[in-house]
């Protein structure tokens, strides 16, 4: 049996456990994200989290573990400020479930993440989407060093026009400064021209649905491209950052991947055989990897069937110099080159294409078909003997 003082001492013990534990708690909290369970829908594939810890002996026991493996995360960074500790953490996400600890807290962070593609059909307002800017621009507890005051090695444009936002800076100079081909509205810090919704300073979004809007306010190109016949398809549904990264990247045109090829086989699946050795057994086009799609075709719009720059014969020559002006006589005698109707594609003229395939093929000279034993041949005239 306990004596009273053996009681009262345990008693005490108890007491100094759950207070040391409550106070651990009440130390170290959570900043960013400001929610245990949420699901992000960005181009992004990283969440910073943000924890604030009070005491020192707090934040030599945080530990940030994903727990797919277990293993810890480490610290993109760890501030002072107001005698207390702000630790930061770029975290990368995958596709779907992310789940992670933050301890001695032993709290959860669970994010449902989905890539980012297009604009045009997202509510990135909808309950439960995690959007760190929602209820303000910047946070009271960030405030004390995230302000408007820029680093004195910061990197950025000379700003002619618009809403000058360096309050930006501090977090997002990956984007602003961290690219090789910048967009000079995010190179300049003027990010309240595209994120601020009206007149109120608070309220930053990022825009949604069909953005030309923004994009021809200050490229003046909207009138030429809708007037002609033949538009690439996110020109004409408006969704410009299907293409370009409207901050930057290490592509020219501030394409999200090379603009030779890589980035249209993104959507053309079909053509990444030709592209950068891809193909197996295959006679590819030489332009294909040298100048790449951009050397025969509009990525915004022509007047010309497949956006080609022009007519299909006179895109050929224009390399194929030797057979400038034949109407007749290639590759044999009388064979026509233009001026018919193409036998295997109705609706089409006769043209280069119907024997060669622009792109690519497994027959010599990019043909459709084997030219030994007339295979080719016999594709339109059949198993005539002449």
């Amino acid at each position: 049996m306990l004596s009273f003082a053996s009681f009262l001492v345990m008693l005490v013990t108890i007491g100094l456990l759950l207070a040391a534990e409550t106070a651990t708690a009440g130390e170290i909290s959570l900043l960013a994200p400001n929610v245990d369970q949420s699901a992000m829908i960005s181009r992004n594939k990283v969440v910073n989290v943000v924890v604030k810890v009070a005491d020192v002996a707090d934040l030599k026991m945080l530990i940030l573990k994903d727990d797919s493996d277990g293993h810890a995360i480490d610290a993109s960074g760890r501030h002072m400020k107001d005698n207390a500790y702000f630790v930061h953490y770029r975290v990368p996400l995958k596709k779907g479930g992310n789940s992670f600890t933050l301890d001695p807290l032993a709290r959860k962070i669970t994010i449902r993440y989905t890539p980012l593609s297009s604009l045009l059909n997202v509510d990135l307002d909808a309950p439960g989407v995690y959007r760190f800017h929602r209820q303000g621009t910047i946070p009271g507890e960030c405030g004390g060093c995230h302000t408007e005051k820029l680093p004195a090695d910061a990197v950025v444009d000379k700003v002619r026009y618009g809403q000058y936002s360096p309050e930006c800076y501090s977090c997002h100079v990956g984007i602003v400064s961290g690219s090789e081909w910048r967009h000079f509205p995010s190179s300049s810090l003027l990010c309240r021209t595209c994120h601020q919704l009206g007149n109120d300073a608070n309220k930053l979004v990022v825009p949604t649905g069909k953005v030309e809007g923004l994009c021809f306010a200050c490229h003046l190109n909207k009138v030429k491209w809708t007037s002609m016949s033949h538009i690439h398809g996110p020109v004409g549904t408006g969704d410009c950052t299907i293409c370009h990264d409207p901050h930057g990247s290490g592509s020219a045109f501030q394409l999200w991947a090379d603009g030779k090829g890589k980035l249209c086989v993104v959507c053309h699946d079909g053509m990444k055989k030709f592209i950068d050795g891809g193909a197996k057994n295959l006679v590819v086009h030489g332009i294909m990897n040298a100048q790449g799609c951009g050397a025969c075709h509009s990525p915004h719009a022509t007047n010309y069937r497949f956006q080609l720059f022009g007519e299909i014969n006179d895109l050929c020559v224009s390399c194929h110099t030797a057979l400038a002006g034949i109407e007749n006589g290639h590759p044999v005698q009388k064979h026509p080159v233009k001026g018919k109707s193409d036998p295997l594609r109705t609706g089409m003229p006769f043209t280069c294409t119907s024997c060669h395939n622009p792109h690519g093929s497994a027959y010599k000279y990019l043909l459709i078909g084997d030219v030994r034993g007339g295979r080719v041949c016999i594709k339109c005239h059949g198993e005539k003997s002449n």
